[in-house]
């Protein structure tokens, strides 16, 4: 006799656990919001709750060692970063901002000299222009940096992996910080042998004497990732396909015809030899060589043709192209600046583009300029101040940075933008120098001695051959409106000089 089935308990009874298979996959999600929390417990994923530091506590590593890795392997993210160091860290110039001209003037040629080949870090390899582009890089590849201020009134550069603490220390990330997350002191390490950092040797030193690149995400981190580690899991698969494509197209190329009769495997085999490229251990394939060229053989019927070397697909190229926005998205790069192709864009587009990136780079320029430069330029005028190179010891360090600006897309159709935000006093020559990478003191300062040396070059040749030359001609300057008579002005303090249109007026007379 059947037993009936026994009933549960309804006290110990449990949910029927189910799933909801899509694609292949172990499950989907069929709400948003609350729901969808409640489906990822049911479905058993999990995800790790904590603060900043708990997040990077295992993962900060791997990702810079992986950042290192992507960076001298893989030419896509190399270029990516190189490219963006190359917008927000080009040459780098200091204005100084003092009342007194001889006074801006001095500080800036210290400020050169320290800048020169070999001044600024202890190595004497860098110039200081190399060392910004090598804490750019750095910040981009492995999400901060450092460098220390050492006795010899140079930079020591720091790698992210060398700011590492003891394993058992308070401060294994390489920071030990207050109640209030504040830094207290920085732990820098030296490579052992092995090209790991030694951590049982590793130094203190405090802020003042510590300059920490930093870009964290997270209120409650000090320490920051590489921007990119979003990117990675697509990085790695774009780096497959596109391998996958190419071993595709060299293996293709190889084959000129492809028979397809009957018993042709059968009879290309009587017909071919072995794969000398192939191991003991592998099954050696069957090959007809002619040259270079190879011959696949195959069945039915008795049809010869040649062989489509149309590879990649028809698509390749714009899945490619989409793949590298994406990827450009954590470093403001668009696709147009990736790639250097302007080709299917016009001119309004472009720019839109470039402002939005712009805003990225400017971004990071100002990361740049507060914790690395400043604090530089600040540490080298105390020293030039206890030297006697600097008298001013208030005020006297008041400046700001030319780094490369909004790139001129159409030569012609920027300045004429600035020319009528400038008649409209939307902007200021200043400004506008600045977007040169120039300084407006330089500036200004070379045209006047141009402007003087093309007036008294014009002069002369006047008084030597009687003929009027327009003295903007001698220095780039436009000379429709007309010139004037250089013998006709009167250069004497207490007579103004005559406008150019009484001159033309009297000579008509």
């Amino acid at each position: 006799m059947a037993k009936a089935p026994v009933k549960p308990s309804t006290s110990t009874a449990r949910p029927v656990k189910r799933t909801i298979k899509v694609d292949q996959h172990k499950s989907g999600y069929d709400a948003l919001g609350f729901r969808s929390a409640s489906v990822t417990a049911r479905d058993g994923r999990t995800y790790i709750a904590g603060s900043g530091e708990a997040h990077q506590k295992y993962d900060r590593k791997k990702l810079i060692a992986q950042s290192r890795i992507f960076y001298y392997d893989n030419a896509i993210y190399s270029g990516l970063i190189e490219r963006a160091v190359s917008y927000i860290a080009g040459d780098v110039a200091l204005q100084s901002n003092h009342p007194n001209k001889n006074h801006n003037a001095k500080v800036e040629k210290l400020w050169k000299n320290f800048w020169e080949k070999g001044k600024p870090e202890v190595r004497g390899i860098l110039s200081g222009d190399q060392v910004i582009k090598m804490i750019c890089r750095e910040l981009l590849v492995a999400g901060d940096t450092g460098a220390i201020k050492t006795n010899q009134n140079k930079l020591q550069l720091i790698e992210a992996e060398q700011i590492a603490g003891k394993i058992k220390d308070d401060a294994k990330d390489g920071i030990k910080k207050d109640t209030y997350g504040k830094p207290q002191s920085y732990y820098v390490c030296p490579y052992n042998r092995g090209g790991q950092p030694d951590t049982r040797n590793a130094k203190p030193y405090k802020p003042a004497d510590f300059l920490f690149v930093t870009d964290p995400k997270r209120p409650s981190s000090v320490r920051s990732v590489p921007p990119s580690q979003a990117s990675f899991p697509m990085l790695h698969r774009i780096n497959d396909v596109c391998d996958s494509e190419a071993i595709a197209m060299q293996m293709l190329s190889r084959i000129a015809v492809s028979i397809t009769r009957e018993m042709g495997p059968e009879q290309a085999y009587e017909e071919s030899v072995e794969d000398p490229n192939k191991t003991e251990d592998e099954v050696a394939s069957m090959l007809t060589e002619l040259g270079t060229a190879l011959i696949f053989h195959g069945e039915p019927g008795d049809d010869i043709q040649g062989v489509n070397h149309n590879i990649p697909g028809k698509d390749f190229g714009e899945s490619i192209k989409m793949f590298l926005r994406l990827l450009g998205l954590p470093l403001g790069l668009p696709l147009e600046v990736i790639l250097l192709d302007w080709t299917q864009s016009n001119y309004s587009q472009s720019r839109a583009v470039l402002e939005q990136a712009y805003q990225m780079f400017k971004a990071r320029q100002k990361i740049l300029k507060t914790m690395f430069l400043s604090e530089v330029f600040n540490w080298k005028y105390a020293h030039w101040v206890i030297e006697g190179l600097i008298t001013d010891r208030k005020g006297g360090d008041a400046h700001e940075w030319i780094l490369p600006t909004f790139p001129w897309l159409d030569q012609l159709k920027e300045a004429q933008a600035h020319a009528a935000k400038l008649d409209r006093t939307m902007t200021t020559h200043t400004a506008v120098c600045k977007s040169q990478g120039l300084d407006r003191e330089d500036v200004v300062n070379t045209r006047v001695r141009e402007i003087e040396d093309a007036i008294e070059r014009a002069k002369k040749t006047e008084e030597k051959t009687g003929i009027k030359v327009p003295w903007q001609a001698l220095c780039g300057m436009d000379p429709s409106g007309g010139s004037v008579n250089l013998s006709e002005i009167d250069t004497s303090d207490d007579k103004k000089q005559k406008p150019q249109n009484n001159v033309k007026k009297s000579r008509t007379k």
